[in-house]
Order: C-alpha cells, then sequence, then structure tokens
C-alpha cells in the first residue's frame, strides 16, 4: 500500500511539473496578449470555441448566475469550477462585472466577456489560459514633402512630438523652424495640402492650439498660446420699469461695468495673442473702451483728449495698434506710438505731430508732390526740399505715416526709352517738253542763242530765221517773203529724269509716358509791303517791307507707354510738307502737307513700319493752232507740249527698346 501510494504522488509531481513545462515552452501564451487589431483576436476566440465545443463537454453546460461588482478573474474561476473546465486566468484581469446569466452556455458566456473585457483566450491540452489583449498603439505619422519651384509644403502628420517633426520639416526645406522649449514634446496632428510654406506652419500651429511667430534671425518660431485673460465681467445695472418692460417684450440689453457708459453699454474684449485680439462693443463710450482694450493687452497710453464719442465696433484678430486706430476713426483725434507708449490727443495738438523727411529714389521731387492725392495729406505738410531730392512732411503720425507709405509706393523706376527712327523719302520725276513758239516781240532778238545738245532750246532772232526762209527760196513755186526785225521763233526738244533718295537714321530717347519729337525743315521768306498816310493836311506817305518766314517740314512725334508686360503702347504722328511754286516773286509759296496718326502696341525691341505715304503727280498741257495741232507729224510744227510726272513715297521705320 505504501508502494501504491508513493507511486502515485510521483505520478502527481509528474503531472504539475510536466505542466510548469508546458508554460515554459510557451513562454508568449502566459503573457497579456499585445495587438494592433483587437478585432482580430476576439473573432479568433470565437472561432476557437465554436471548434471546441463537440469536443470539450464543459463548454456546453448551462449557466445560472447573478452577480454586482464582482472581480472578472473571481467570476471566471466560478465560471470553470461550475463547468469542470480547466482555466488559467491572467492576474492583472481586475475588471468589475455585473450580470445576470439564466440557461446560459459556458461557450456563449466565454465569448461575450471576450467581446466585453478583450480577453485573449488560447487552448493547451483541455487547459483554457484566459489572458488580456494589450492594444499597442500605432507608430506616429510624420509625412513632409516641399516643392522648392513652388515653395508650397505637403503635411500629414498623427501623433508626432513637435520637436521630431519640426526637425523632419527643416531637413526637407532648408528653413530653420524650432519648438520652444515648453512646446517641444508636444504631440501635433495634422494635413495640410500644397500651401505656401509660411502659411502652412501658421495653420498647423494654430489647429494644435500653438502660436507661431518669425525672430529677426530668420527662424520661425512655434510656442505655446499665452494663457487667456480672464474676461471683464460686467455688472448687471438696475433696470427701469419701461426697461423692464422691453425685456418681456422680448428686448434683451447687456450693461457695461463703467459707470460712465450708458445704460445698454457692452465691452466685451478677448486677448488671443500678440496680434490677435477680439472687441466687442456695443454704445460704449470711446474712452471706456480703450481702457478696456490696453488692460486686456497689458500697454500703457495716455489719453490727453476726452473721447466722448459712442462707439459700435466689432474686430476680430487685429493687433493692438490697428485696434486703436479703427476705434478714432471719425472721433478727431489721433495716435500717436512714442515706443511702447500710445498717446492719444487732439489732431490740432503740437505734442501730436511729427515729421518725417521722405528722400525719392527714382523720381524727382517737381513731378511727384502733385501726384499725392488730397485725402492722403489732410492734416499733412508736405515741402519739397529740392537740394536732397525729398519731402518734408509734417502732422499727426497717422496721418504721415499713410502719406509716407504712399510716396514710397509711387517712387518707382521709370522706364526710358530708346527709339530709332528711319526715314527713307524717296522720289521719281520725269518731264519733256517740245514744240515750236514764234512771235513778234516789243524789241528784236539780239542774237540768236540756246542749246543743241544733248537737249535743245534754241531762240532764234529775225535774221537766223530769214537766213533759213533764203534757203528755202528758189526751190519751189513759191517764194517766201521776209519777217519783221522783231519777229523771234523759240524751239525746245526737252526730257529730264530724277530720282532722289533721302534716309534719315536719328536716335531718340524719352521717359515713359513723355513725348519725343523729330523735326526736320527749311524756312523760306516772303515779303509784305505795307503802305502808310501820315496825316490829313498834307498827307505823306510811307511804305514798310516785311520779310515773314514759312516753313516746311518732316515732322515725327511719338509718345511711348510701357504696360507691365514689358510691351510698349506708341502713339506715332507723322507730318509731311513741301513747298510748290509761287505765284509772284513776291508772294508766299505754296504748300502741300501729308500727315499720318497711329496708335499701335509693339514688343520690346520689335520694329514696325509706317508706310503708304504715297504722292503721285502726272500734268499734261499743250497749245498750237486749232485742228493743225491735233494733225500727227504737223502738230510738231504748230503746237507745244509739256508733259510731268512725278511719284513721291515717305516710308518710316520704327524700334523701340526699353533701356531700364
Amino acid at each position: 500500500m505504501m508502494k501504491i501510494k508513493r507511486d502515485k504522488e510521483i505520478k502527481k509531481s509528474l503531472y504539475v511539473l510536466l505542466f510548469f513545462l508546458l508554460l515554459l515552452i510557451v513562454p508568449g501564451e502566459t503573457k497579456a496578449q499585445e495587438t494592433n487589431d483587437p478585432q482580430a483576436g476576439i473573432e479568433h476566440v470565437e472561432k476557437l470555441i465554436r471548434s471546441l465545443e463537440d469536443s470539450i463537454s464543459g463548454l456546453r453546460e448551462e449557466v445560472n448566475i447573478s452577480l454586482t461588482d464582482v472581480p472578472l478573474s473571481e467570476f471566471l474561476r466560478a465560471i470553470a469550477l461550475e463547468s469542470g473546465l480547466n482555466m488559467d486566468i491572467d492576474p492583472s484581469i481586475s475588471q468589475k462585472v455585473s450580470n445576470n446569466f439564466a440557461d446560459v452556455l459556458v461557450s456563449d458566456v466565454l465569448i461575450f466577456l471576450s467581446r466585453q473585457f478583450r480577453l485573449e483566450i488560447s487552448v493547451i491540452n483541455n487547459i483554457f489560459i484566459v489572458r488580456q489583449i494589450v492594444i499597442t498603439a500605432a507608430p506616429p505619422l510624420c509625412y513632409v514633402q516641399y516643392n522648392d519651384s513652388t515653395k508650397k509644403i505637403t503635411v500629414e502628420v498623427e501623433g508626432e512630438q513637435l520637436s521630431v517633426f519640426l526637425k523632419a520639416v527643416t531637413m526637407k526645406t532648408g528653413r530653420n523652424v524650432i519648438p520652444a522649449y515648453d512646446a517641444a514634446q508636444v504631440k501635433v496632428s495634422s494635413f495640410i495640402l500644397a500651401m505656401p510654406f509660411e502659411e502652412a506652419i501658421d495653420k498647423i500651429a494654430y489647429s494644435n492650439n500653438l502660436v507661431s511667430r518669425p525672430t529677426p534671425d530668420g527662424f520661425i518660431l512655434i510656442e505655446k498660446k499665452p494663457v487667456e485673460k480672464p474676461e471683464a465681467q460686467t455688472q448687471p445695472q438696475p433696470q427701469s420699469q419701461s426697461q423692464s418692460q422691453s425685456q418681456r417684450s422680448g428686448n434683451t440689453s447687456s450693461s457695461g461695468k463703467n459707470d460712465r457708459n450708458t445704460a445698454n453699454s457692452v465691452i466685451n474684449v478677448r486677448y488671443l495673442g500678440t496680434d490677435s485680439i477680439q472687441v466687442l462693443a456695443e454704445n460704449a463710450q470711446l474712452a471706456d473702451v480703450v481702457k478696456e482694450v490696453a488692460f486686456r493687452c497689458g500697454r500703457s497710453y495716455i489719453l490727453a483728449a476726452e473721447g466722448k464719442n459712442i462707439v459700435n465696433v466689432q474686430i476680430t484678430g487685429s493687433s493692438f495698434s490697428d485696434i486703436l486706430s479703427s476705434l478714432l476713426i471719425g472721433s478727431g483725434l489721433v495716435l500717436k506710438e512714442s515706443g511702447d507708449l500710445y498717446i492719444i490727443g487732439s489732431k490740432d495738438t503740437q505734442e501730436m505731430m511729427t515729421q518725417s523727411i521722405v528722400r525719392l529714389q527714382y523720381r524727382s521731387v517737381d513731378s511727384l508732390i502733385y501726384l499725392i492725392p488730397k485725402d492722403i495729406i489732410d492734416l499733412v505738410e508736405v515741402r519739397a526740399f529740392g537740394e536732397l531730392n525729398s519731402l518734408l512732411l509734417s502732422g499727426p503720425q497717422q496721418k504721415v505715416a499713410i502719406a509716407e507709405d504712399f510716396i514710397k509706393q509711387i517712387d518707382r523706376i521709370v522706364p526710358v526709352i530708346s527709339i530709332e527712327v528711319l526715314i527713307i523719302d524717296y522720289n521719281t520725276s520725269y518731264t519733256i517738253n517740245t514744240g515750236i513758239t514764234a512771235g513778234i516781240g516789243e524789241q528784236p532778238v539780239a542774237a540768236t542763242t540756246g542749246t543743241v545738245f544733248p537737249a535743245v532750246d534754241v531762240n532764234l532772232n529775225s535774221q537766223s530765221v530769214n537766213d533759213i526762209i533764203n534757203r528755202f527760196n528758189g526751190f519751189g513755186w513759191a517764194k517766201i517773203g521776209m519777217v519783221t526785225p522783231n519777229f523771234y521763233a523759240s524751239l525746245k526738244m526737252l526730257e529730264s529724269q530724277g530720282i532722289l533718295k533721302i534716309r534719315s537714321t536719328p536716335i531718340l530717347s524719352t521717359l515713359n509716358g513723355h513725348q519725343a519729337e523729330l523735326s526736320i525743315g527749311k524756312t523760306e521768306y516772303y515779303m509784305e509791303e505795307q503802305v502808310n498816310i501820315i496825316g490829313t493836311q498834307n498827307p505823306q506817305q510811307t511804305v514798310s517791307k516785311i520779310y515773314k518766314p514759312l516753313t516746311a517740314e518732316m515732322a515725327v512725334k511719338i509718345t511711348p507707354q510701357v504696360s507691365g508686360d514689358n510691351q510698349i503702347t506708341l502713339e506715332v504722328e507723322v507730318i509731311q510738307s513741301d513747298f510748290t511754286e509761287r505765284i509772284s516773286t513776291t508772294a508766299p509759296p505754296g504748300q502741300v502737307s501729308r500727315t499720318f496718326k497711329s496708335q499701335i502696341r509693339v514688343k520690346n525691341g520689335e520694329m514696325i513700319l509706317l508706310g503708304g505715304l504715297e504722292e503721285k503727280r502726272d500734268n499734261k498741257t499743250s497749245n498750237g493752232a486749232p485742228f493743225i495741232s491735233r494733225i500727227p507729224v504737223l502738230k510738231w510744227f504748230f503746237s507745244s507740249r509739256n508733259e510731268e510726272k512725278s511719284d513721291s513715297k515717305l516710308n518710316i521705320f520704327i524700334k523701340p527698346s526699353i533701356i531700364n
């Protein structure tokens, strides 16, 4: 008997040892299960228990139990004891349960508890091991992409520390963005798609209750938002009977905390940051609003004039100085900044005046002083300082600052345009003059004169004509008599051609918007004679001669205007005039003129042609004996002809170029 009893104890010890060896072989099963997907583990538990229902009878046992605030581990032990299951329970399972189960299978209870408390149940040799499922957090997401050409950044960050995230941003963009000491460990989450760098950093800070600000050395600092100061508490004012009736009828109003406010005034100021202040004022006095804003922002101010104006404003996200400037609109008061001190006073007070010298860089004082609008320099005295090409401004600080900013905006480089002008004037002429002219003059022609070659233009006297007649006498039945001594004859056979080509290539330069003018011409004079009679009893007559000029010219006027895309709009005017024959030697010469006006748009450095100024003349005149002057061959002896043709063309090439 002793031997059998000893053998049973040995077997029992071996079973216990075998159980611990199994635990050592599968160490992961004895620990709480870590997973990123708890739902997958719960579904695995349900499949496992359903597959063991047929082989393990204890899972098909029914449970009838009711409990309140019992530890989950004790509840599982009670189920194992009731159903006869072998169960190893993790000591860390400490949740409390309050359930009532009636005629429920053990398998359903285990599945329910696994789902409710995220339990992992595994089986080794009919031993159920129950462990708590530990959900491991997903690793932080930190994605940064930067486009160097567009300067835009794309960011997706989730649960990452601010210091780690900003390091990734700096490495990608090359821009130094650093966290403040107390904000380095803050976890940030944000998504930004293709936004400019500075705006993206500002929005990321805002979405994580942080603020960003640039530093003078080019860094961007991310820090925690300052703690908002408590808002002013407004005390309710006693209401009159009429106000109570108004509220009962549906009209409500809030009253300000200051006794100087009206009964229905409201002042609400919130300080969100250095440049982010919210102000709501209704029916409130200006002085009270300024006082409250300065108190909330911790700023020092002096109110040198009484501000009794009633204001109604709602301003969100503005700086302290901008809010003061907005409040003073229409009040007759002006703002002056002296370091960290803000002074508010009347615009007529000498202490509120300030002076500033604006030195012009690109424009002249004389051309700029007349361009400043009157509303810009209202209450501001502007004086020109020609020696330094500067403007002296004197007046209220705000007005002076506005005028100074406007002057700097219009003080820009004025483009200089170089204009190459190529003028080609081409003239051709053709003239023919033929015929015989004879007559009797007042006096005899002294001698026969003229040219025979290359053109025939001979004037014959009476003796030469008689010599020619004598040569014909005796050769026929007729005899021609002699001509008188005053007789003359003219024989002409002339033909002339001419080509005149004038080429001029001037270069003009002018400022943008100013006219450039070129003129080439000649001047002729004509005489005016005046007869004056002086006296009545013994009148005397005086004659005065005055020579007056008359000009014919070739003039080109060009006004360039440069646009933003470096194209040039040209206003071109061309005038060409010339003299014609005089009626008499003392009469003024006649004039002909051609005018051309155009407005065109060209690219910088592009050449254009302005042509088509063409003049053609065809003039034919003849005289002779009636009927005979029309008969071929005979007309050459009994008529004279004059034929004139001319052709004139004017071409102008213009090439504008922007110098600067």
